[in-house]
Order: C-alpha cells, then structure tokens, then sequence
C-alpha cells in the first residue's frame, strides 16, 4: 500500500467477516450477561441497561487494533478512529461495519467526532491539527489547533448543531470555538480552582440546548456555559467521585461523566443535579488502560470503549425526561 493512501471499503471479505464475528461476540456478550445476572444480579432497580458489546481485534476494515473513540451521529451509528492501522471505520449501534477508509495521519489521532451532516473530524492533539473528511472519506479540509505538547490524556471536543467545533485547550486553560472552516472566533480562559490551581479543560460537550458543558482535569468539576463563553454553572465533584475524569458526553436530557481509574459513569440532570452513579454492572473490574472514553445518543444509548481488549460496551438509559 502506498504510505498515503486512502482506502474505502464498503463491502468485502474482511467486512463479512468483522460483521460474522461481530455478532458471535454479541451473542457471547449476552451469555456472559445471563451468566453474571445468575451469580450476581445487578440491582433491578437500575435505569442502565446493558445491551452487549461488540468488537474484534484484528488489523483489517471493520476490525479494532488501537481505537480511539467514540463519536455517536444523530442516527446513533458509532465512528472509531485506529491508532495503529490509520482506519477510520463507521458500524451500526451493534457493531455490523457500515463503511471503512483509511489515512495514515489518523494513525496519531486523539479523538474523533461527527457533525449533523455527517463529515467525520480527527484530532491530533499532540501536532495541533483537525482533519475534516467528507462522508465517503474523501479530505475536505485540516485547520491548526494550539499543539498540545507531552499530554497524552483526554482530549474530547465536540461538534455543535450549528458547524461550530468546540475544542479543548488543556495547557492553556480555554476552550476555543472554531468555525467549520477551522476559523477561531472565540475563546474563553476557565476560572481556576478554589486553591488557586488553573483550570486544565479536557472534555467538551455541546448540547441541543445551546449550552456548552467542560470536564476540568484539574478538579474533575464540570462547568456549564453558553456557546458565547458566559458561564452559568460549576459542578463540583461529589466527595464519593472517583476522579479523574475518563468522558464527558451529553444527550437530549442528561449529561454523562465517566471517571476512574475504576470505571463508574455518572448521570446528570443539564441543572446539575446527579442522579446517578453506577459502576458499569462491574464490566470493567480492573483499572481500564488506554483511552477509555464513551459517548451518547440522542436517544440515551451509551457507548463505551474499552481499548484494551478492544470492545465498545453499549448500554441504554431509561429514565424519564427531566
């Protein structure tokens, strides 16, 4: 293959075969889920329901070798960016690949994220740079972000219903507002901790309701602002948190925190009231290593990644709207 090259396969041996055993995994996921339920019932009063995990490890379109991810589109399809192969893959929210393509700079990607029309944006934090691709995977467009420099951790930014690309800047202590044009229009500094500490801002999430929510690494506190940059609201952790901060995700109505190094995933009210820890049904019992990270529906389906293995855990919330 040539080093640039840029592969797309919609359909395929190495597909079929993801999409085969994709499902022998599901299908193991559920017996194993029978089989915890009959030694150790989680609480039947839990609003999070574990549906199944999907993956397969492998180096080929439609297979995980080192994910970073994920990013959910409005039709809940789940996107996943390779490390190792430079794929950058779409599935359905069980795991059956839909489309595959590939580029060697995915292969130092951060985090990955789709917009409303369906363009796919890469980041490389440590080189300062967002990739834009088109749908079928063909490169609209890269624009200069401020390089994050020794600072392999989370890094999450997020795509507005309205094009605008909020991005993290963890050394500087801001949030920056790009326009789908990779144009800076805003910034905003974070306030730093009650000890005087600066804010090290790692995760954005932009809501449907026009407010914009940012997990701080420093604290673990999450802070809630308009898309201008006014902030409304700081949460602070719970004394009973297990920081830091692994995620940050939010749906129609709730926001979602997942935190280690023991994976529990906190749910939120968007008036910042908690209403929910749960530790993931104890399916990530050991301190998870790589880029844990999740992300949401619109319709409260949560997708986890758990890189080591590598498998996307999925899980659907049912609570009612606040």
């Amino acid at each position: 293959m040539p080093p640039a090259a840029l592969i797309r396969i919609r359909t395929g041996f190495h597909a079929v075969r993801a999409c085969a055993l994709a499902l022998i995994s599901l299908a193991a996921g559920s017996c194993g889920q029978v089989q915890t339920a009959a030694n150790q019932p989680p609480p039947q009063s839990s609003p999070l329901e574990f549906i199944g995990e999907w993956g397969v490890r492998g180096e080929g379109p439609g297979e995980l070798a080192e994910p970073v991810g994920p990013a959910v589109d409005l039709n809940g399809r789940v996107y996943l960016a390779d490390r190792r192969t430079g794929w950058v893959q779409k599935f359905e929210p069980g795991g059956v690949p839909l489309f595959s393509f590939q580029d060697r700079a995915v292969r130092s990607a951060s985090s990955i994220g789709v917009d409303s029309g369906g363009a796919i944006y890469v980041a490389d934090a440590a080189a300062g740079r967002m990739r834009i691709y088109f749908p079928d995977g063909d490169l609209l467009r890269t624009f200069r972000l401020t390089p994050q420099r020794g600072d392999a951790g989370l890094f999450g930014f997020s795509v507005a219903a309205d094009g605008t690309v909020f991005v993290p800047d963890p050394a500087g202590g801001r949030v920056q507002a790009f326009s789908a044009r990779g144009r800076l229009g805003r910034f905003w500094k974070l306030p730093p901790t009650a000890t005087g500490e600066p804010a090290r801002p790692v995760a954005v999430a932009a809501a449907l309701d026009d407010f914009v929510y940012i997990g701080d690494a420093q604290t673990g506190r999450i802070l809630k602002y308009t898309v201008r940059g006014a902030q409304v609201a700081v949460w602070d952790v719970p004394s009973d948190a297990a920081a830091p901060l692994r995620g940050l995700a939010v749906s129609r109505s709730h926001l979602f925190a997942l935190r280690g190094p023991q994976a529990q995933l906190e749910i939120w009210t968007l008036d910042g009231q908690r209403i929910l820890t749960d530790p993931l049904q104890g399916r990530l019992d050991a301190a998870p290593s790589g880029a844990l990270s999740l992300a949401v529906s619109r319709d409260a389906e949560v997708f986890l990644l758990d890189p080591a293995r590598p498998r996307v855990l999925r899980f659907r919330l049912r609570l009612p709207a606040p």
